[in-house]
């Protein structure tokens, strides 16, 4: 009988439309995220579409969204025949209930696992289209789709097949468990981003049952190589996690059969009760009499049914169940991702309006657009659910009634919850974070009002989609659509903002408030409203009345019904949307240059193929530059005229000279007089002008030239999407920050703004980028790798009155006249051409380092972290004196600017803050990382390394800038707080840098031949140049630093390279062993697995403690690929006892009982520590310098000795 009810419900699902749409869905969506090289789900860097880890990573993520399928399948397996009235036929047959319910639920499970095949077989035919480029792409092996399948997608299915039949069968509601899918998916995300952030990952993730957590563990730092080539095992943590689920899943199924009677249910005592109570209720009500019936007002008696209407569509929301389950998961959902949302380091944000209006309106969108979906398919299809829509149907109402009604009942409802609650949980949540001006006034502005405007416009098109549905599925499906295609479309670079709906887009500032697109971002909002009203007169029109009435009929007639009050409301809503419309394309896309993905890679290959020739002409440098810098910010405007003075430095004469802006940032400009020379090339396009000098500039003379630049506000410009966010100079009412490539033209032609992804390369018919020059390469010493000179600067900036002017220089000048600011700034030295220019309402913090001016530039709401910047500059500035050498500017400065214009950056003597990154930072936890203070410790850093050296363009560049601006800020961190920490920091690191790995597009350096691998010069450097200075000793180190510095400092070619720091610290290297340790940190790629595997500790007879600790240790080499091959480890490394866990926040100094550094081999071996006290745990390199890819075994428990 089982197999009979299972073959059964399985050839009911074969037949289902649902089996062949979900089918359909997943595979394109699927066929998509392999084929389309913008999107590659599962992969991406040098990891191959169809690698082992991407076909399973791809199969985990799509199991996640077939959770709304699978409800479809097994949410109705038992409901169905209740519905159908053929339940009491089969409760009469000799049919048992475990047969029935086993037979129903394999059968839809096995439905819903078939259609889940579509995914794999996407990946398969994705890999054989022509279009897909051969780098992305390797073998194809069936045990690699089968693993996603079988470990991964199937026991997922499954999962949700248990809950979701368990709760349909609860309930006896389908209805109810997509109201559960919505909980289990904001439930699954919450918890899956805080597990992320526990300490114990591998234990905290057993609750997560989809196995994304435990999956991301066992793979995170795979290499490439490891990835594309290593078949996944079902082993460990993994392994545990998939038999812990399925057999919950089991359970589930089993209470479930249990549970479930199979006879129909009588009324319990409780609601037999009511129900008499009720009856007894309306049978007292006496009917009303009156003399004369009032007169007859069907215009004003409409109005007033739709008021009804409205008020009891809202009414029956608000009582169902599912929407306060809803709204509790939206209000959990939106407290987890406000503390989530904004860490830096572990460190948080305070909560102020600016800061975390944006993560409101995301956590809050998703909410509202579910709860749109759900309620508009439950309140269009409620009539006709419970079988009194011909009643309805038969009233003389008019049908716009019954549809806007049900849109402003949704509406009404999202209204509440999606606005009022939200914002009053918002506001608490700041109250609760210490912030006291909570700006009413901004939340509304910001949040309030573009909220209302969505709820309304998503409602809109949620109502309309039911209303022209088949039914409330089909409805709820199409909605779902909308919602992934979204997500696709915005990934495939499609993100004009006249194509997706209902989104606007709106950077917001504390210093700028919304001014940066507030008005192009009301007219979307308008546009998308009247393209709302639209959609509202075609669902009118479309509205179902009767049982003869079909959908097809509707289309039919359509015509003949569009006249009188819907012709016109239609006929005034297509001129608005396409009047306003045409408005917004003629502003984004005439007067200013849409960025579009396609046509901004296209202009970049076509000007390489017109000008890569030129990169390598003899090229004059820039000597001086004069500047007149007219910022007009209520206008967004800025007017540049100046003057460059530049010199043939090279040996030959220069015949040419190449004057450019930034490739595809559309910024002409005007030379005004470059004497003796014609130009002879004038691209208008690409903003290029060639000049051939009359007679050749010869070796060591000097030329001048002057231009004029302007940047102004053409009407309304797009919003900022991911081509424009920060590459535009931004004019702004208060925190215009500009800097070189944004408004100045540049000499010369280099490789800057070419394409540089190898598949968008070969799209284009480039050949492959040249490779970096490597070490060896001499010549490569002539041109340092920035591609900066040193230059004197002179710059006279103005601006309105009431603001403050900031720009690369000391400030000799600065007055107010006739309304207007100005300001002058002159370099006391020659410094690196990088200009930054800043304009707002500031106030000024300053104070003195040893005869240095030190000053914070703020938003005077943001007064909260200027004295810690000022002290963290002061202590910096001490350290950088005493051990590298003199400071250069008799100035440092920090300014801040708005969160849109980037992190931070450092020019000469000026350091850019972001008003997010530094001024918002709640560092009230001392426990956690001074984050504030590494960061600006790593900027004033960059005075050293970058501004008075300058490496070679050529390998390892990086390290001496980034990379030694990273030690610096962490000896800084260490001299103020101590080494421990530092431990928060590095972890971070090594979890960074190990991550960064598995991405890497083409192949990993070693940090001395790093180039443009963020992973390596940032997060690698720090563990490394920590690890070294704690081996060879910080004074050696500094001295090595020092006299580099000293050989380099502001010299030109030949530049320094990253070798000669390697030399310089084998040199002070007093041992073997710590110049291998050396050589392995940058001349080789090394991995190290350090454990404590076992800690045991006993009392001496003096009452002493010896702890015994059996270590493991072991090294490998990795190559570029990230093969790998083991090599012998013997280094001297940290093993010690502790009273607290190294890993605690709280841990420090005094938690140490005992610490020694004891030579470490290959293996396993014991070392005995003795102590005063009793230690709780214990480990070896508790402070992680070493590059372990498991720090989690570095630290066990002490237990006593014997057990």
């Amino acid at each position: 009988m089982f197999l009979t009810i299972a073959r059964f419900e399985l050839r009911y699902q074969f037949r289902n439309p649902v089996f062949w749409a979900a089918a359909i869905m997943f595979f394109l969506l699927t066929f998509a995220g392999t084929t389309v090289e913008s999107i590659r789900l599962g992969s991406g860097g040098s990891i191959h579409n169809n690698a082992p880890t991407a076909v399973a990573q791809v199969q985990l993520m799509m199991s996640l969204f077939f959770m709304f399928v699978t409800t479809a399948f097994v949410g109705n397996v038992v409901v169905r025949d209740d519905e159908t009235g053929f339940g009491s036929i089969i409760r009469s047959t000799k049919v048992g209930k475990i047969p029935y319910m086993f037979g129903r639920f394999s059968g839809a499970f096995l439905g819903a696992a078939v259609a889940f095949l579509a995914v794999p077989l996407a990946i398969w035919i994705g890999t054989f289209m022509p279009w897909v480029s051969h780098e992305y792409l390797g073998p194809n092996q069936l045990q690699d789709y089968a693993f996603g399948y079988f470990i991964l997608a199937l026991p997922n299915i499954f999962v949700t097949s248990a809950i979701f039949f368990a709760v349909a069968s609860w309930t006896r509601s389908v209805t109810y468990s997509y109201l559960a899918v919505i909980i289990f998916m904001f439930a699954y995300f919450a918890l899956n981003a805080m597990l992320r952030k526990l300490p114990d990952v591998a234990l905290a993730s057993y609750f997560e049952p989809f196995g994304s957590v435990a999956f991301s563990l066992s793979t995170r730092y795979l290499s490439p190589v490891q990835a594309n080539t290593q078949a996944l095992e079902l082993t460990g943590l993994l392994a545990t996690h998939r038999l812990l689920w399925v057999a919950i899943s089991l359970a589930i199924v089993a209470f479930t059969v249990w549970r479930f009677r199979f006879a129909d249910r009588g009324s319990s005592k409780g609601s037999t009760k009511r129900d008499i109570a009720r009856e007894q209720k309306l049978a007292a009500v006496k009917p009303a009499l009156v003399a004369r019936l009032p007169d007859s007002t069907p215009q004003r008696g409409t109005w007033h049914q739709l008021a009804i209407r409205t008020l009891l569509e809202m009414k029956l929301v608000f009582k169902s169940p599912a929407f306060w389950v809803l709204a509790v998961v939206g209000s959990i959902n939106l407290y987890l991702t406000l503390n989530l949302a904004g860490l830096y380091y572990g460190v948080p944000i305070w909560p102020r309006t600016f800061a975390i209006a944006d993560t409101v309106i995301a956590a809050s969108t998703l909410i509202t657009l579910l709860i749109a979906i759900y309620f508009s398919g439950e309140v269009v299809w409620r009539e006709r659910e419970r079988r009194f829509s011909e009643i309805i149907d038969a009233t003389p109402l008019p049908n716009w009634i019954f549809l806007v009604s049900k849109l402003a009942g949704v509406a009404g409802v999202l209204l509440v919850l999606s606005v009022a609650v939200t914002l009053v949980e918002s506001i608490l949540y700041q109250l609760m974070g210490g912030v006291t001006d909570i700006e009413i006034g901004r939340w509304m502005a910001w949040f309030a009002a573009p909220t209302a405007f969505y709820v309304i416009q998503i409602s809109a098109l949620s109502i309309v989609v039911q209303a022209v549905s088949p039914n409330k599925f089909v409805g709820w499906g199409l909605m779902l659509i909308y919602l992934v295609s979204s997500i696709v479309f915005a990934g495939m670079g499609w993100e004009h903002p006249l194509l997706n709906y209902a989104a606007v887009a709106q950077p917001l500032s504390d210093m700028n408030g919304s001014n940066y697109g507030e008005a192009v971002a009301w007219w979307l909002r308008f546009f998308w409203l009247a393209v709302a009203l639209v959609l509202v007169v075609v669902g009118h029109l479309m509205w179902r009345r009767g049982t003869a009435v079909t959908l097809k009929g509707q289309w039919r007639t359509l015509p003949s019904r569009l006249k009188g009050a819907p012709l016109m409301v239609l006929a005034t809503a297509l001129v608005v949307a396409v009047g306003v419309g045409s408005f917004l394309f003629y502003n984004m896309n005439v007067l200013n240059e849409y960025p579009d993905r396609e046509k901004f890679e296209r202009q970049l290959a076509e000007y390489e193929r017109g000008y890569s020739r030129y990169v390598d002409l003899p090229q004059p440098t820039l000597a001086d530059i004069k500047l007149k810098v007219d910022l007009h910010p209520a206008k967004g405007a800025i007017y540049v005229s100046g003057t460059y003075r530049f010199v043939n430095e090279t040996a030959v004469p220069i015949e040419t000279l190449h004057l450019r802006t930034t490739p595809g940032l559309n910024l002409p400009f005007k030379v005004v007089s470059l004497p003796g020379a014609t130009l002879v090339r004038d691209d208008k396009i690409n903003h290029h002008q060639i000049y051939r000098f009359e007679r050749a500039l010869q070796p060591g003379a000097s030329r001048t030239v002057s231009f004029l630049t302007e940047v102004k506000k053409r009407g309304l410009a797009a919003l900022p999407n991911s081509q424009n966010y920060e590459i535009d100079a931004q004019p702004a009412n208060n925190g215009t920050y500009v800097i070189n490539h944004q408004i100045l033209p540049m000499l010369g032609m280099t490789r800057m703004g070419f394409l540089d992804d190898k598949a968008t390369r070969a799209k284009y018919g480039l050949s492959p980028t040249p490779a970096t020059p490597k070490l060896e390469d001499r010549s490569a010493q002539a041109r340092n790798y920035a591609g900066l000179d040193r230059v004197n600067t002179d710059i006279t900036v103005t601006t309105d009155a009431d603001q403050m002017l900031v720009a690369t220089g000391a400030r000799v000048s600065d007055r107010v006249a006739q309304g207007r600011r100005t300001a002058r700034f002159v370099s006391p030295i020659p410094s690196i051409n990088f200009i930054m220019i800043q304009s707002a309402r500031y106030a000024v913090k300053s104070a003195n380092s040893d005869g240095v001016k030190l000053e914070v530039y703020y938003h005077p709401e943001h007064p909260k972290n200027i004295d810690r910047m000022l002290r963290a500059m002061d202590d910096s500035l001490d350290y950088f004196r005493e051990n590298f050498g003199p400071y250069q500017y008799p100035y440092a400065r920090i300014v801040e600017r708005p969160s849109y214009g980037g992190g931070a950056n450092s020019a000469a003597g000026t350091i850019g803050f972001s008003e997010k990154i530094g001024f918002n930072m709640d560092l009230s936890d001392p426990r956690r990382l001074d984050f504030l203070s590494y960061l600006a410790s790593h900027e004033l850093a960059h005075q050293y390394w970058f501004h008075q050296l300058m490496p070679a363009d050529m390998q390892g560049a990086e390290l001496l800038t980034e990379g030694l601006a990273q030690y610096s800020a962490l000896m800084v961190m260490k001299r103020r707080y101590g080494p421990n920490q530092l431990r928060q920091f590095l972890k971070y690191e090594v979890d960074q840098y190990l991550q960064g790995r598995r991405m890497e597009k083409n192949a990993e350096n070693p940090l001395g031949r790093t180039r443009n691998q963020g992973y390596i010069h940032y997060n690698k450097a720090s563990i490394v140049m920590f690890l070294i200075q704690e081996r060879l000793g910080e004074e050696r180190v500094n001295a090595v630093l020092r006299d580099l510095l000293a050989k380099y400092r502001y010299k030109g070619a030949p530049y320094a390279r990253s070798s000669d720091l390697v030399a310089g610290l084998l040199a002070v290297a007093r041992t073997p062993q710590e110049r291998e340790l050396i050589r392995d940190q940058f001349e080789r790629i090394t991995l190290y697995d350090l454990r404590a595997k076992q800690a045991t500790v006993s009392r001496l007879a003096d009452g002493r403690y010896e702890t015994t600790i059996t270590v493991h240790a072991g090294q490998v080499y990795a190559d570029g690929e990230g093969n790998e091959r083991k090599t012998p480890f013997d280094q001297q490394v940290d093993v010690g006892v502790f009273t607290a866990d190294p890993a605690d926040l709280g841990f420090d100094r005094q938690n140490i009982l005992s610490m020694q550094r004891v030579p470490i081999h290959s293996g396993e071996q014991k070392v005995r520590i003795v102590t005063q006290e009793k230690p709780i745990y214990a480990g070896v390199d508790p402070s992680l310098t070493f590059i372990d890819r498991n720090a989690n075994d570095n630290v066990i428990a002490v237990a006593a000795a014997g057990r």
